[in-house]
């Protein structure tokens, strides 16, 4: 599968061109795109942003908090109690 291929007649008018056989260049310049999101991809994507700046906006405790986990768990003494976990899947 070929993606963006330029059709093989363009090619053929492509090479004519180029061995001076007609003056008329092919140009793609003309041809435009055109993007239309919808507006659930527009509530999305302004959600995915407000979410991305909530996570890079933590305060001080918050931070030296996740930091002293992440230490933790790459020193494998992190532990969460089983009642803990428990509770957070029956919900409460």
């Amino acid at each position: 599968m070929r993606i963006n291929s330029i059709p093989s007649k363009d090619l053929y008018y492509q090479y004519v061109y180029m061995s001076g056989k007609t003056t008329t260049p092919i140009s793609y310049a003309s041809k435009t795109d055109k993007v239309e999101l919808t507006d659930q991809a527009k509530t999305f994507s302004a959600t995915l942003k407000a979410a991305k700046e909530m996570i890079g906006t933590r305060d001080a405790s918050e931070q030296s908090r996740i930091e002293s986990i992440r230490r933790q768990i790459n020193a494998g003494t992190y532990s969460i109690p089983g009642d803990k976990v428990a509770e957070k899947i029956l919900g409460n």
